[in-house]
C-alpha cells in the first residue's frame, strides 16, 4: 500500500507538470511569489515525482524477495529517511487544517491520506526494523530459484 501511495504521489506530481503548475491535488493554492520564486516549474514537480517514484521503490524493496539484494542499513536509511520528510510534511499539513495557522486551503481529505500513508510507512519501517538477524540476501536468492 506505501508502494501505490508513493505512486499516486508520482502521478500527481508529473500531471501538474504537464499542466506547468505548482502544488499539490487537495493542497491549497499556489501564490503567484512561489511561482517567481521557482526557476524552473517543471523541474521542481519532475524531481517530486522522481522522489515519489524511488520511495515506491524503496516500498517495494522492503517487501519483496529481489529487496535482500539491497543492503539492509541502506534499505532502512531509505524507510526512515522517506518517514522523516513524509512526517515533516504532515504536521505542516495538520497544523494548516486542524488549527488553519497560514495560508488555509488543504482539504481535510489530504490530511487524512497524508495521515494514513505516513502510517502505512512507519510500519513498514519498524517491521523491517523488527526482523532481526535474518539474511535478506539469501531469502532473496532462494525466492529467485538460486543457492
Amino acid at each position: 500500500m506505501s508502494a501505490v501511495d508513493q505512486l499516486i504521489y508520482a502521478g500527481e506530481k508529473s500531471y501538474y507538470v504537464t499542466q506547468g503548475r505548482l502544488g499539490i491535488p487537495g493542497g491549497p493554492p499556489v501564490t503567484a511569489s512561489q511561482y517567481t520564486d521557482t526557476s524552473d516549474v517543471a523541474l521542481a514537480q519532475w524531481m517530486l515525482a522522481a522522489l515519489g517514484l524511488l520511495s515506491a521503490v524503496i516500498a517495494l524493496a522492503a517487501v519483496r524477495p529481489w529487496g535482500g539484494l539491497v543492503p539492509r542499513p541502506l534499505l532502512l536509511l531509505g524507510l526512515w529517511g522517506t518517514a522523516a520528510l513524509a512526517a515533516a510534511s504532515q504536521i505542516h499539513v495538520a497544523q494548516e487544517v486542524l488549527f488553519s495557522s497560514g495560508t488555509a486551503g488543504w482539504s481535510r481529505r489530504a490530511a487524512v491520506q497524508g495521515v494514513a500513508g505516513l502510517c502505512l510507512w512507519l510500519a513498514m519501517a519498524w517491521l523491517l526494523t523488527r526482523r532481526r538477524g535474518q539474511n535478506t540476501t539469501a531469502v532473496a536468492k532462494t525466492a529467485r530459484g538460486t543457492e
